[in-house]
């Protein structure tokens, strides 16, 4: 009994410690290998920086406002993504807000020096049936050397994309309609408050990378202003030769073309740092309304009606970046 009690416990030991020894490696399940890093998301907002020099300052509407010294302007903001569905007809939904500043050499204000106009605003777009973007924007004019009272406009645009038709030449129309609520006119002699105009255009854009060339876009910015005569002038004469000359009324604005070249400056400046670019060009700008050639006397860029200018070429070179 005593040998077989110790032979019994003998074996129980060995089996115990061989439980416990290390096995090999064809007896160890097979291990999966680590999961791939997920890609990072796609960031929702986004931000952008221009500053551009031109000699001349006219507004999209037609109004000359500085014609002296260099015209310095700077614009920034953000871009924030709400919704994005590229399989629905409701594409995306974004916001955007930004400032725009205008620093006029020539100007020596002694208490704001060249800082001539400041303008920020809050825009919503909608992108639907693909290749359609509406867009609604609330913009505020400032003048920090108090020239002019605070101009509350809102500004409601409606944009076509035919990128989607594959050519390398693509047309972009679109038509805002610019709504002038308060302050004074934004031309001048116009309206104050209350009044609209209507700006119909395309932008014809060709990248010259698709035929080997330099990476550069070329973009032809053209449009033509519409409205109310009222809204070019409230009723101010001078027209002519006298004070008194009525200004001949008209529902035509201002026609406006150009030519923008736009250079990714990537070869110089890493991606990491933004999507960098330097631009330059010019724009075009004849005056058909004649009360636009009147406000050039109220702004100070003529001495006279018959000294105003019709037709207006501004030059410019910019540089800014994405991200």
């Amino acid at each position: 009994m005593t040998t077989q009690l110790c032979c019994t416990l003998l074996a129980g030991c060995l089996l115990e410690i061989g439980s416990g020894a290390p096995a090999f490696a064809a007896d160890e399940p097979v291990k999966a290998p680590p999961a791939a890093p997920a890609p990072p998301a796609p960031l929702d907002v986004g931000g952008f920086f221009e500053v551009s020099f031109k000699p001349d300052y006219i507004s999209p509407r037609g109004l000359l406002i500085t014609d002296t010294g260099l015209t310095t302007q700077i614009t920034t903001g953000l871009s924030l993504d709400l919704y994005k569905s590229p399989s629905e007809f409701i594409n995306d939904a974004a916001v955007n807000l930004g400032i725009w500043n205008d620093l006029w050499s020539s100007q020596n204000s002694s208490t704001v020096g060249s800082w001539n106009e400041f303008d920020w605003w809050v825009a919503g777009t909608v992108g639907f049936a693909h290749d359609w973007k509406f867009g609604v924007a609330y913009v505020e004019f400032l003048s920090p050397p108090g020239t002019f009272s605070t101009i509350r406009n809102v500004e409601f645009s409606l944009r076509y994309s035919d990128a989607w038709i594959g050519r390398a030449l693509t047309f972009n129309p679109y038509v805002k309609l610019f709504y002038s609520a308060s302050g004074p006119s934004t031309v001048a002699v116009g309206k104050k408050g209350g009044t609209y105009d209507v700006e119909l255009g395309f932008a014809p854009t060709i990248n010259l990378k698709k035929y080997g060339w330099l990476p550069i876009s070329l973009t032809a910015p053209t449009w033509l202003t519409v409205g109310p005569a009222s809204f070019w002038n409230r009723g101010i004469t001078g027209c002519g030769p006298s004070v008194s000359t009525p200004c001949a009324t008209s529902n035509a604005g201002v026609f406006s073309t150009g030519l923008t070249g736009r250079l990714p400056a990537d070869f110089f400046i890493p991606p990491r740092l933004g999507n960098w670019y330097v631009d330059g060009g010019f724009h075009y700008f004849h005056l058909i309304n004649d009360s636009l050639l009147l406000a050039q006397t109220a702004t100070g860029s003529a001495r006279s009606f018959a000294g105003a200018r019709r037709d207006i070429v501004v030059g410019f070179a910019a540089l800014g970046f994405t991200y």
